[in-house]
């Protein structure tokens, strides 16, 4: 089988392969299609022999190298913090409702952080302390601080997904009742 035909037949699998690890369906996209890339180079060197499993392998594998970067970028930067901030409300009602909503889903991921990883969370975020400054300041290793932000972070943003989920029930709901 051809790679283009093997990709052409079995590109939504591999897409929804991705999905699940990256959760996007715009990056499994573009993860599909650099696989494919990557193994039609391999093909055109033949430097391997083409399979489905090695472009579901090299997929993976960009899907991978992709959540480290993403990981990195979440525990490293302060932009992260700039969607949950709590600053003036917005002067629409819809705005100041958003405002909540995040304060709200923020406070509940907040909640379900063992105190460990809320105070590492904290000293991170609140603090603005350096990944080694709370390693040293809670004698823990530096690897656990950036474990316990990812938690914190994985948490703050599956909180995130839950408060749009039930917002944008509540408007079905709405919607439906004014119909």
């Amino acid at each position: 089988m051809t790679l283009l035909r093997l990709f052409t037949q079995r590109r939504m699998a591999l897409e929804r392969y991705i999905r699940r690890l990256l959760r996007n369906s715009d990056d499994a996209a573009d993860v599909s299609q650099e696989a494919f890339l990557r193994v039609y180079a391999a093909e055109l060197g033949h430097a391997t022999p083409v399979s489905e499993a090695l472009l579901f392998t090299v997929a993976r594998n960009l899907a991978l190298s992709e959540l480290r970067k993403r990981t990195a970028r979440a525990t490293d930067a302060y932009e992260d913090m700039a969607a949950l901030a709590v600053e003036a409300p917005a002067a629409n009602p819809e705005g100041i409702v958003s405002d909540r909503q995040i304060i709200q889903a923020v406070e509940r991921a907040m909640s379900r952080m063992s105190p460990r990883c809320l105070e590492v969370f904290r000293l991170r975020k609140i603090e603005g302390l350096a990944h080694s400054e709370i390693a040293a300041q809670l004698e823990i290793s530096s690897k656990t601080v950036e474990r316990h932000i990812t938690h914190a972070l994985r948490l703050c943003h599956d909180a995130l997904i839950e408060s749009r989920a039930e917002s944008s029930r509540v408007s079905r709901i709405l919607d439906e009742g004014a119909a």
